[in-house]
């Protein structure tokens, strides 16, 4: 396990992160960590990769998975500043991991937390957005691995995998009071899991 420091201004590991921490052995390649927060995931795939690209909205997030980095002695990574892919232009990966913001509620501008962890009205808005745009960075074979809840209605994620031919597992889930959080691995049809 890597050393993570963590700051006030940026998303703290939790549930989620521990959940999308099991999906690592999978990572190979080229690497996407989407909503890296800290750089757990992304600096944890970084010792099983080729490349790990760590982006965040957030820039204090970036700074600090900077210092994760240092203090890793990591080496192989970038950080770019983009809300979702945006500043990603065409480029492919391998593995893409996701910890997106995913509780329902309106974001406050400038609220780091509030941008970490609602992920829109219904809390699958961001979610649904990013699926959408998946294709187009996923190299042929790639796969996928995002964290879901039920805080909010998660067949509405999976009829949009089958409607824009993807498969899913899956992979895990933890189950709260008041949610439970799941794991899934995401592929093309033609494709086959990496868990199976």
């Amino acid at each position: 396990m890597i050393k993570i420091l963590d700051n006030d201004l940026v998303y703290k590991p939790s549930e989620d992160s521990y959940l999308l921490l099991k999906a690592v052995k999978y990572a190979r390649g080229e690497v996407l960590d989407m909503c890296a927060g800290n750089g757990i995931v992304g600096l944890t795939a970084a010792k099983k990769s080729r490349k790990v690209t760590l982006v965040d909205v957030n820039k204090n997030a970036l700074a600090l998975i900077i210092k994760n980095a240092e203090t890793n002695d990591i080496k192989n990574y970038e950080v770019v500043h983009s809300d979702l892919f945006g500043n990603l232009r065409k480029r492919r990966f391998d593995v893409i991991y996701m910890n997106p913001p995913y509780l329902p509620g309106k974001v406050k501008k400038n609220d780091y937390l509030d941008v970490a962890t609602l992920g829109g009205n219904n809390g699958y808005e961001f979610t649904i957005k990013a699926i959408k745009r998946l294709k187009a960075h996923l190299n042929e074979g790639g796969h996928a691995f995002i964290i879901l809840s039920t805080s909010y209605d998660v067949d509405k994620v999976y009829k949009l995998l089958e409607s824009i031919n993807f498969k899913f597992v899956v992979i895990d889930a933890k189950k709260f009071f008041f949610e439970e959080l799941i794991l899934i691995e995401i592929y093309e049809k033609r494709g086959h899991s990496f868990c199976e």
